[in-house]
């Protein structure tokens, strides 16, 4: 098996760690056939998206990625183009039903806000921050099969960020050229925050 699959795998291991052990068939199948968002163009003015071309999709897929993982020390979703790798993996990867499953829940989800008073991108930042976590405490607490739009670009989210170069040298343990395994290191003797153990 070569090193670049082997790579590929642990950050799969990791991601699903990261998402509570659960990650889709179509997420993985991004990471090992290389879809990263290190490929994605960060520029906004720059891209084209290719699967969120409807009016203001690709707006709230952006600001929804921005709320899971903004910027603050370290870079964010934003700074590692993960709306563009997001974008990529649902027009390249995943199959037409959840294709499907993702626009009309992305539909029903800004329904639901616009439902509430404001349009969600008609919102202040502390309304749509609200909105999301509000959605995504529900779609937690609730039967989660098949995933819910919101845990679908929260998973895509953190993929995208995670497996980008921002991503993994900004807040993972990240040595280009390895060297020694140690395998017993107290947590305080690690240069990052780990999210694993």
């Amino acid at each position: 098996m070569s090193d670049e699959m082997m790579r590929r795998r642990e950050v799969l291991r990791r991601a699903a760690f990261i998402l509570g052990g659960a990650i889709s068939a179509p997420a993985a199948l991004a990471i090992l056939q290389g879809c990263s968002a290190k490929d994605a163009p960060v520029s906004a003015a720059a891209f084209k998206p290719k699967f969120l071309t409807a009016p203001s999709h690709m707006e709230i897929v952006t600001e929804i990625a921005d709320i899971i993982i903004p910027k603050t020390t370290t870079s964010g979703a934003l700074d590692a183009g993960v709306p563009a790798f997001i974008d990529g993996v649902l027009a390249d990867v995943y199959p037409k039903v959840g294709q499907e499953r993702f626009t009309s829940g992305l539909a029903e989800f800004a329904a639901s806000i616009a439902g509430a008073g404001k349009p969600f991108l008609g919102s202040d930042r502390n309304q749509r921050e609200f909105a999301v976590k509000k959605s995504l405490e529900e779609a937690l607490a609730g039967e989660r099969n098949p995933k819910p739009f919101i845990l679908m670009a929260r998973e895509l989210t953190l993929l995208g960020f995670f497996t980008s170069e921002v991503g993994i040298t900004e807040n993972m343990e990240y040595v280009a050229v390895p060297t020694a395994y140690h395998g017993c290191v107290p947590l305080s003797d690690m240069k990052k925050h780990v999210y694993w153990e």
